[in-house]
């Protein structure tokens, strides 16, 4: 496994499954007095057909229920100095301390870049456990003292991010182009008011954020939260501890957390579609006269450090642990029984293969064209300007460049753009509609509970 030295910024990894939750400030069956979350297991099981409805949410009557839609996705700062903000929450409290036992200045331990470098060291002690030899895993401080490798410094992981964000022209359109999927999302129930909110995990506004303006508002009834989030992993974790935390905002309001895309069908199989889109959009810039057979595709994957909660599979009792890894393997193959080229995982730097190992193996099996295909990302963002798109073409990528083609040293070419693959047009028309769905399914269970 290779280290993360460029592309380092890769952000929360993967660890928990999501859960349906219910706030009830400490009271109902199986409720944990300390946290005032319930499990609703039933809330897990979407419902599979969405509700008949006309209601005109502009003007709620006064017996509506009303909803807040929270959508949250991924996020990352806009700017690279966007990073380096201070973050504080309307009550008052910080964000952090993060990467105070690595060294991050005091400064800049309420930022989403100390969060970010936090994070990467603690994948980092599980891709090198117990580099400083002394039989204790998964220590978090700079080896020697820790298993952090003394390469990964706070001074030379945020010389690297600026570097990064230069390298792409200092934006990332992410947060803007999620902000665009969700606001063609419309979802109506009669009898009920949904307002729909934006949340982000790695920007703002943050989901404490969100919830305070929920609160304040004094006239919500319930809240469904959607994560942008494709299988279950530490994202999907950090927004049922997000929950937890403000569930004193929330007190006395029924709130449902949606499983993630992978775990949905029907979200599931419009990704698909989107991913298959994209592939096909690609293969349009290969010369026609090309035979299937010549023809390669990488799927493009987040990966992971971190294994399945399995014994089999090396983790042990207490350990991070993540499914995403057999998830993102099982979704390729569904994939690949729609394109007609042969086509490979390539992940980026946490897990193996890496998209150049794949490339490689291409390259030995004679593929004259390969499109890489980034297959967990909907929009652009720093991975795919510049995680995938530096091993695929040797250099950052912009979505403005279109499809970029490279020539390898061995002949063989590989095709690669920036955009997301719900950025063009049938891919837009398959992430909404999905979206759209698992909205419905998270309102009508929410309303059920209600």
């Amino acid at each position: 496994m290779r280290a993360p030295v460029r592309g380092a910024v890769c952000r929360r990894m993967a660890v928990m499954t999501t859960i349906a939750l219910t706030l009830t400030a400490g009271c109902g069956s199986g409720s944990d007095d300390s946290t005032g979350v319930t499990t609703a297991a039933d809330a897990t099981t979407l419902p599979a057909e969405p509700a008949a409805s006309e209601a005109d949410a502009t003007t709620p009557p006064a017996d509506e229920t009303r909803v807040a839609l929270v959508f949250v996705g991924h996020g990352e700062p806009v700017h690279v100095a966007d990073g380096d903000v201070p973050i504080s929450f309307p009550d008052g409290s910080e964000f952090g301390p993060h990467g105070a036992s690595l060294g991050a200045p005091v400064e800049m331990q309420h930022t989403e870049w100390a969060a970010a470098y936090d994070e990467i060291a603690m994948a980092m002690t599980y891709m090198f456990p117990d580099v400083n030899n002394n039989g204790v895993e998964h220590e978090m401080e700079i080896s020697p003292a820790g298993d952090v490798p003394p390469f990964f410094t706070w001074e030379a992981f945020h010389d690297e991010v600026i570097e990064i964000y230069e390298s792409f022209g200092d934006y990332s359109p992410h947060n803007d182009r999620i902000a665009e999927h969700v606001a063609a999302v419309d979802v109506a129930f009669d009898g009920a008011d949904v307002v729909t909110h934006l949340a982000f995990l790695d920007a703002v506004p943050r989901i404490p954020d969100v919830m305070w303006d929920i609160a304040q508002a004094g006239d919500y009834d319930a809240v469904a939260v959607v994560p942008l989030l494709l299988a279950t992993s530490t994202h999907t974790q950090e927004v049922e501890d997000q929950i937890e935390e403000v569930a004193a905002l929330v007190g006395g309001l029924d709130v449902v957390v949606t499983p993630p895309f992978y775990e949905v069908p029907e979200m599931r199989a419009h990704v698909k579609n989107a991913v298959v889109n994209m592939a096909t959009e690609l293969r349009a810039s290969v010369p026609d006269d090309a035979s299937d057979e010549l023809i390669g595709v990488v799927l493009a994957a987040h990966g992971t450090p971190y294994v399945p909660a399995d014994p089999s599979a090396g983790w042990k009792e207490g350990e991070i642990f993540s499914n995403l890894g057999p998830t993102e393997d099982e979704f390729h193959d569904e994939i690949a029984a729609e394109l007609h080229w042969t086509t490979r995982t390539g992940r980026m730097n946490y897990d193996e293969p890496s998209i150049e190992e794949s490339l490689s193996a291409f390259e030995a099996d004679g593929i004259e064209h390969v499109l890489v295909v980034p297959s967990a990302f909907p929009t652009p963002a720093m991975h795919t300007m510049y995680d995938v798109a530096t091993p695929a073409v040797g250099r950052p990528v912009t979505p403005d460049e279109g499809v970029v083609v490279v020539e390898r040293p061995s002949g063989m070419h590989v095709y690669y753009c920036a955009d997301g693959y719900a950025d063009l047009d049938v891919g837009r028309d398959e992430f909404r509609a999905g979206l759209t769905f698992i909205a419905q399914r998270g309102v009508e269970t929410v309303l059920g509970q209600s």
